[in-house]
């Protein structure tokens, strides 16, 4: 399974778990119901932008789905890998990100 699948998946459990519609969510992002809607249906590629700000929303770990497979130790050092060239800055906002959805799971 891919991480858009896991991330689609997630995304519907949380939802249904909070008892929040499609509608009601999209309302809360300021975005368009048919973006969740497809995003749950694995029927579109969304941004990473969209799906980091559904992640905060749902309090979904998008670490825990990227490296679902990797040890937990070797997370952190992966993410600084990805974001190397982007900056110290935008790699701590990412992992500070990543941590406070797992602390609230």
């Amino acid at each position: 399974m891919n991480f858009l699948d896991l991330f689609a998946q997630k995304l519907r459990e949380k939802r249904e778990q909070k008892k929040i519609t499609q509608r009601e969510l999209a309302e809360r992002l300021n975005m368009c119901t048919r973006t969740v809607i497809e995003i749950e249906k694995c029927k579109s590629n969304p941004k990473f932008e969209t799906v980091a700000l559904i992640s905060e929303e749902m309090d979904i770990s998008l670490d825990g789905i990227v490296f679902h497979d990797r040890a937990p130790q070797t997370v952190a050092k992966c993410v600084l890998d990805y974001f190397a060239g982007k900056g110290e800055e935008e790699s701590q906002r990412y992992i500070d990100l990543c941590m406070s959805a797992d602390k609230l799971k």
